[in-house]
């Protein structure tokens, strides 16, 4: 009943919603633009170089080779079946361009992205993708100073800006919110490290360690690549260990340990630095580097709504394109979810972490360097195309009520899913109109806004990420396999990734 309640209020919204309109920048001279353009860049303090007063690592660096070499292997899956690479390939823009990831339990491990299936004898088997959210890409990671992960479970609790969590303690999953965690690690990165491989359907599988703690988990992870859990046919791992930190007499528990693994694998991805884009270049004064429709979208994105656009700044902020905030937009709920509501499909998002009504069904802000490569998007993937993101963020109520999914996993749960969504969009009508939400829509738009907006977000990708050669140095194709246990990544034609 309550469903059809909100099917019938959200219907009469969108009634009133999405009414096509020009926008006053799209005849305006290319000369206006770039004048408007130079404005909103030094009203918002905009570089063009998001990493300037950054420490980032070189891929070529001792730690980052070893954290590629383990971020590739099979070797931190309870059952040897999934990698962290599984969720994550470089080619794939860093994610896995699936709406929700498999990870344990696959039919065939070294197939990534779409086509990736789970294996129908596994256990929870229900012909859906087996996790509960989208995976955020690695790339770029090192950028972040207040939060990691869709909910921000992983949280600098003295975030300043620029140290990536380096400076104070760092809150996670197994401190608990606001509780610092002395195991963390050094910064924001080298923390996330250590959670893959906890959950059951992720890495840890369903017959691994079922009674232990995270923290007991990591550590029969260590004693593995020591060599002390199961026989290996190939164990390289300590010898590498040992090269890498300079400790070749210490006792192995003292080179190979879980702040050691979490430290190698955080600075890979922290290496994974993509931020050269055109953008960028126009920023630092090469106005040939955008096309005029490219202008147009970006005078659209930083200018508000009586300027004529539709101010994405406001939650897009800075040089990384994020306030690394949360909001509710209401994205369509597909996928598992969490556990959360009453059929148990939901997913409340930061709310999970410190139940504040503000931020029931809202999720970290993005950042939108490189979002062409990182499709699908949203929180469970809802959306294939960029053109379908941003026609949602123009207007929740209306993409809510009329959504179908059209994503790269035709068996994605959704026997929950108008009912979910229309839970999230309700919450997110009462947040704002209690003030509690930034989230300024609907916005009256047509076509050319769309393709505008779409335009200028993919002159924010890196060249690298589309080229294969260019990404070599992130890839395992000539290194050696320490244990044999490398995923050797194919996509659904079986041709190399």
């Amino acid at each position: 009943m309550k469903t059809k309640i909100y099917s019938t209020v959200l219907t009469l919204i969108l009634l009133f919603s999405s009414i096509t309109h020009a926008s006053f920048i799209d005849f305006q001279s290319e000369q206006w633009v770039d004048n408007a353009l130079t404005n909103k860049i030094a009203q918002y303090s905009l570089t063009g170089d998001p990493s300037k007063h950054r420490t980032i690592p070189s891929i070529n660096t001792p730690k980052a080779q070893l954290g590629k070499l383990l971020f590739f292997s099979k070797i931190q899956s309870g059952n040897f079946d999934t990698a962290c690479v599984s969720c994550h390939h470089p080619t794939l823009g860093g994610a896995d361009a699936l709406s929700i990831a498999i990870g344990v339990d696959s039919v065939n491990p070294d197939l990534l992205g779409p086509g990736r299936q789970h294996r129908s004898t596994a256990v929870n088997y229900d012909g859906g993708p087996t996790m509960p959210r989208n995976v955020p890409t690695s790339f770029n990671l090192g950028f972040w100073d207040r939060h990691l992960f869709h909910d921000g479970r992983v949280e600098a609790l003295l975030p300043v800006p620029f140290q990536h969590g380096a400076i104070g303690p760092i809150s996670t999953p197994d401190s608990g919110i606001g509780n610092p965690d002395s195991d963390a690690g050094a910064n924001l990165s080298h923390a996330q490290a250590g959670f893959p491989i906890t959950p059951q359907e992720e890495m840890r599988g369903f017959s691994f360690a079922q009674d232990k703690s995270n923290q007991e988990i990591r550590d029969l992870i260590a004693a593995r690549l020591r060599g002390e859990l199961e026989p290996l046919i190939i164990n390289q791992w300590p010898t590498l260990f040992r090269q890498t930190f300079n400790k070749q007499d210490a006792p192995l528990e003292e080179v190979i340990n879980s702040a050691t693994i979490r430290e190698v694998l955080g600075e890979y991805m922290r290496s994974q630095s993509f931020v050269d884009n055109r953008w960028y270049q126009y920023i630092k004064g090469d106005k040939t580097a955008l096309s005029l429709q490219e202008k147009r979208g970006a005078l659209k994105f930083f200018a508000d709504r009586f300027e004529g656009g539709f101010d994405c700044q406001s939650c897009h902020q800075g040089d990384l394109m994020t306030d690394e905030g949360f909001h509710n937009i209401a994205m369509p709920q597909i996928g598992r979810g969490k556990g959360d509501g009453e059929t148990g499909t939901h997913d409340f998002g930061r709310y999970r972490e410190n139940l504040l009504f503000r931020d029931a069904y809202a999720f970290r802000t993005p950042s939108l360097l490189n979002v062409e490569m990182t499709s699908p998007y949203g929180h469970s993937g809802a959306f294939n195309t960029l053109e379908g993101v941003i026609r949602h963020h123009m207007d929740p109520f209306y993409s809510g009520v009329l959504y179908t999914y059209d994503g790269p996993q035709p068996n994605i749960q959704q026997a929950d899913r108008r009912a979910n969504t229309y839970e999230a969009l309700w919450t997110m009508f009462f947040q704002q109109a209690m003030g509690l939400s930034k989230l300024k829509s609907p916005y009256f738009y047509g076509s050319t806004d769309i393709n505008d907006l779409a335009s200028f977000l993919r002159a924010l990708t890196d060249p690298c990420t589309q080229n294969r050669e260019c990404l070599e140095p992130w890839l395992v194709d000539d290194d050696i396999d320490p244990d044999g246990l490398r995923v050797h990544a194919v996509d659904s034609n079986l041709n190399p990734l």
